[in-house]
C-alpha cells in the first residue's frame, strides 16, 4: 500500500508525460469509435467551416499561401486572401501540416498532435502526480465532448490545449518565476485572444501568478496582453474577409447606442438574450428526456463542471487551500458564457473552452474531492455522452466526383495561368443542397468564396470569382447561364461553370 502511494504522489518527467497523452488519447479512441483510425476521411463531416479551415492549410503547404481569396459573398479581406480566422491560425495548422502533407485529413492529424501536446505540457508544466492525472484523465473522460474535438477538422483542439498550457505554465510560474514558463504562458494566451478576443480574460492567470514577483513583471504581462489584443483587433478587421454581412458578433445594440437610441438598445438586447435562452432551454430539455442534442449536452457539461468548481471552491475556502486558480477560472468560464449569449450564439464546441480552463484548475490546485465529483460526473454526464459511434469513411460516390471535380479545376487553372486572385477562386453557392463537402475537390492554392445561393442567383451582385460550383436545375445556375458562363464539369450532385472574358 505504502508503495502505491508513493507512485501516485509521483510527478513523472517529460517523456513519461508525452507517452502518457498518447495511450490515454488512443484508449479513448478505442473506446468511443469504431472506425479504424487510419480510415478516416473528413470529406463527408456536417461541419463547413473544417473544409474551408483545411483549404486554407494545404494552401499554405502547397503554394505558401492562398492563390485565390478565401471569404463570403465574394467580399475578401482588407490586406491578404485569407478568410475566416485570418492567416496565424492557419499558419499555426500548416507549421505541423508540413509534417502531414496536403490531404483531407491535414486538420484531423494536426489536432491530435496539439491534443497529445496539451495533455503533456500541461501535466509537466504544472508537476501533476500520477493521481492528479489520473483525476484529470477521468474527468475528461467524464465531460466527452472535449476529447470528441480532438478528432475531427475544426480547430477546437489546438484552443483547448492552449487552455491547458496557459493554465500549466502559469503554475509553473506560481512555483518560481522562469522565461521559458513565461514565455510559454504569454504564447499561449496571446494566441488565444488573438483567435479569440474573449480570450483576453485568460491573461488573468499568468497575471495572478506574477503577482508576488515585483511590478516590472506583472507590467510586462499587462502590456503584453494588451498588444496581443490589439494583434486580434487588426487579425479581426484586415487580416480576416467578414463573415458574410458582419463579423458573427451581434453588435445591433452597441449600434443602436451610438445613435442615442438607448431605449431601443436596452428592447433589442433583452430580445436577443431571450431568443438565446429560449433556444438553449429547447435543446436542453429534451437532452434531459433522453434525446441528446450537441448544443444540450455541451451546456449540461459545461454547467456540470461549473457547479462542480463552485462547490470545490467553497470546500478548499474553507479548509484554507489554495483557490485563486479556481476563481479565476470561474471568472472566464461565467465571462465567456454571458458573451456567447449576448453577442453571439451558444454552441458546445464554444463552451469547451471554458470547461477545460475549470478541469485545469481543478487538477492543479486540490485533487481530493475527485473521489466524490467524478463519481457524480460519471453518473451524470456518461449515460448521455458515452455513445461509441463511428468516424466519416471515403466512399466512391463523392470519392470518384471529387477526383474528378479536382482535375477538371486544375486542367482549367494551369490552363489559365493568371495571377489575378480571382482567376484562382471558386464561388460556392450555400445553402443550394451542393454538400460542402465537395468543396475539398477544389485544388490545393485556390480560394473559395462561400456564397449565399441567393446572391449567386441575382443578377444585380457582381460575381467576381471564375470559378462557380453550384446544383443541377437552381437559381443560381440559371443566372450563370444566362450571364454565358461555360460548363468546366456536371456530376451527379453539382456542376461547376466557368466565367468567360477578362
Amino acid at each position: 500500500m505504502e508503495k502505491v502511494k508513493k507512485l501516485m504522489r509521483t510527478t513523472p518527467n517529460a517523456l513519461l508525460c508525452v507517452l502518457g497523452a498518447i495511450v490515454f488519447l488512443f484508449v479513448f479512441y478505442s473506446l468511443a469509435y469504431r472506425t479504424p483510425l487510419w480510415d478516416v476521411w473528413l470529406a463527408p463531416n456536417m461541419d463547413n467551416d473544417e473544409v474551408i479551415y483545411n483549404r486554407q492549410i494545404v494552401s499554405v503547404i502547397t503554394h505558401g499561401g492562398p492563390q485565390g481569396y478565401f471569404g463570403y459573398d465574394e467580399t475578401h479581406a482588407a490586406i491578404g486572401r485569407y478568410g475566416g480566422w485570418g492567416p496565424i491560425l492557419i499558419w499555426a495548422y500548416a507549421l505541423p501540416g508540413f509534417l502531414f502533407g496536403s490531404s483531407i485529413n491535414t486538420v484531423f492529424w494536426c489536432n491530435i498532435l496539439f491534443g497529445i501536446l496539451g495533455l503533456a505540457i500541461f501535466a509537466r508544466a504544472a508537476r501533476l502526480n500520477v493521481r492528479q492525472q489520473l483525476v484529470c484523465a477521468a474527468t475528461l473522460v467524464c465531460l466527452w465532448i472535449p476529447l470528441t474535438l480532438i478528432f475531427c477538422g475544426s480547430s477546437e483542439s489546438l484552443h483547448n490545449a492552449l487552455v491547458l498550457i496557459a493554465v500549466g505554465a502559469s503554475a509553473a510560474l506560481s512555483r518560481r518565476y522562469s522565461h521559458g514558463w513565461f514565455v510559454l504562458a504569454a504564447f499561449a494566451c496571446g494566441f488565444l485572444t488573438i483567435s479569440r478576443p474573449y480570450a483576453l480574460l485568460f491573461w488573468l492567470f499568468p497575471l495572478v501568478a506574477l503577482w508576488h514577483d515585483g511590478v516590472r513583471r506583472r507590467v510586462v504581462c499587462g502590456v503584453t496582453a494588451a498588444v496581443s489584443f490589439v494583434v486580434a483587433l487588426f487579425n479581426m478587421t484586415m487580416l480576416t474577409a467578414p463573415y458574410f454581412s458582419g463579423s458573427g458578433l451581434d453588435f445591433t445594440a452597441l449600434e443602436m447606442l451610438k445613435q442615442g437610441d438607448a431605449a431601443g438598445a436596452v428592447a433589442y438586447q433583452m430580445e436577443h438574450i431571450s431568443i438565446q435562452l429560449r433556444t438553449i432551454w429547447a435543446e436542453v430539455l429534451p437532452t434531459l428526456r433522453g434525446n441528446t442534442t450537441q448544443t444540450g449536452a455541451g451546456c449540461l457539461v459545461f454547467l456540470a463542471i461549473l457547479l462542480v468548481t463552485v462547490v470545490c471552491l467553497v470546500y478548499d475556502w474553507r479548509g484554507k487551500r489554495p483557490v485563486r486558480f479556481k476563481i479565476g477560472a470561474l471568472i472566464c468560464s461565467v465571462a465567456i458564457a454571458v458573451v456567447l449569449v449576448v453577442l453571439y450564439n451558444v454552441m458546445a464546441r464554444h463552451l469547451m473552452l471554458p470547461c477545460m480552463l475549470l478541469l485545469a484548475a481543478l487538477v492543479i490546485e486540490d485533487a481530493r474531492p475527485a473521489l466524490v465529483y467524478v463519481p457524480v460526473l460519471a453518473i451524470l454526464l456518461l449515460p448521455m455522452n458515452a455513445q461509441r459511434s463511428s468516424l466519416s469513411t471515403s466512399f466512391p460516390e463523392m470519392a470518384d466526383q471529387i477526383t474528378a471535380v479536382e482535375a477538371a479545376l486544375t486542367e482549367r487553372v494551369e490552363a489559365r495561368n493568371s495571377d489575378d486572385p480571382w482567376d484562382n477562386t471558386l464561388a460556392y453557392a450555400y445553402d443550394d443542397d451542393v454538400f460542402h463537402g465537395y468543396l475539398y475537390a477544389v485544388p490545393a492554392g485556390m480560394g473559395i468564396e462561400f456564397d449565399w445561393n441567393t446572391y449567386l442567383a441575382d443578377s444585380s451582385k457582381t460575381i467576381y470569382s471564375r470559378y462557380a460550383m453550384v446544383n443541377h436545375g437552381t437559381a443560381a445556375e440559371a443566372r450563370l447561364l444566362a450571364d454565358g458562363w461555360q460548363e468546366v464539369i456536371s456530376t451527379n450532385d453539382l456542376v461547376v461553370y466557368e466565367r468567360q472574358g477578362e
